[in-house]
């Protein structure tokens, strides 16, 4: 059976930054494989293409440069938003605005992202809007170890964890999963930062951005 859409793909893989000689930022082994679900639009789509017509057995070597990963480095994204941002409750949370703690936050229109604390310097916050990835090509090897049909629940798996600021584990998208127990696939693993209430700041109303932080 080769990976179309609707189907679920078990995968031993590993994800370097650049090439086969960059920092590693991802790895399952065939001994805690991944799951992931394709054609549903949780999977990064072009990752998910280098994977098309795959069947169990096959190997795979590809790299995804930064326009069809992440995006190239935009310097427009780093920015200064006031401290008061941040306060919920009337405080801010200890630790928050560590310098390179990623912080949930979300635009106007209610989309999570995190943005990552550059420095504090009197009451402003400066932050860098930019994915981690950003500028980074994607060097990626693996294995397939298995396909089949995808379950109704997986195709249509019950939302969990938190609604804002709440990334993926992978950098390819999907939930994270070890061994081969598939009714588990939906489920991220967050970070206690990742969760709690989105609400937007007064002060950011004009730029467009809103924190989100656990309270």
């Amino acid at each position: 059976m080769e990976i179309t859409a609707k189907k679920l793909g078990v995968l031993a893989y590993s994800i370097r930054v650049n090439d086969h000689q960059g920092e590693l930022l991802e790895e399952a082994s065939a001994e805690q494989p991944r799951t992931m679900v394709f054609g549903t639009g949780r999977l990064l789509g072009s990752f998910e293409q280098k994977l098309m017509g795959l069947k169990a057995g096959d190997s795979f070597e590809f790299t995804l440069n930064p326009a069809e990963s992440f995006g190239e480095y935009n310097p427009d994204m780093v920015m200064d938003l006031p401290v008061a941002a941040f306060i919920v409750k009337g405080e801010i949370k200890p630790g928050l605005l560590d310098i390179g703690n990623m912080i949930p936050m979300m635009d106007s229109e209610g989309n999570p992202f995190n943005g990552k604390v550059i420095s504090v310097l009197g009451d402003k916050v400066n932050m860098d809007f930019n994915h981690p990835l950003a500028g980074k090509s994607l060097y990626t090897t693996g294995q397939i170890l298995e396909v089949r049909e995808a379950t109704h629940e997986e195709l249509n798996p019950v939302a969990a964890g938190c609604g804002c600021g709440t990334p993926n584990d992978s950098c390819c998208g999907g939930g994270s999963h070890h061994g081969h127990h598939h009714d588990d696939d939906h489920h991220h693993h967050h970070g206690d930062d990742n969760c709690g209430v989105c609400g937007n700041a007064p002060e950011l109303q004009g730029q467009g951005i809103g924190s989100c932080q656990c309270v």
